[in-house]
């Protein structure tokens, strides 16, 4: 019974981060989704103190569990679009490989002229 009423405690609270996140996503008019805004509002909380995390445990440990669930429909939504990626394998690439090398390179560049110190 306990261990029920820890999980819908715990439940609780991650659902009225994003219930509030909701709320001033809509009172605010924010382009930002409310998801996100409840990750940040429970990030706040749980590093002032308000919140302990060991008060998150009980629902968050089987949703890290079972993590890999949640990215099924991501990986179907993938297979869906698999002409157009194909269509477009070399832009993909050619960025997937070209930005970060691009990056690298000018962080290097930077770091070399002695502007960045450690």
């Amino acid at each position: 019974m306990m261990i029920a009423l820890r999980f819908i405690a715990s439940l609780a609270i991650l659902i009225g981060c994003l219930w509030a996140a909701r709320l001033a996503t809509a009172a605010f008019a924010l382009s930002l989704p409310a998801p996100l805004l409840g990750l940040v509002l429970l990030f706040i909380l749980l590093q002032t103190g308000i919140i302990k995390s060991k008060y998150l445990l009980p629902s968050c440990g089987p949703i890290l569990k079972y993590m890999a669930v949640f990215f099924i429909p991501a990986g179907v939504g993938l297979i869906c679009y698999l002409d157009i990626l194909g269509e477009n394998a070399w832009l993909l690439v050619s960025v997937l490989t070209l930005v970060p090398a691009l990056g690298l390179l000018l962080t290097g560049k930077l770091a070399s002229k002695g502007r960045y110190y450690d």
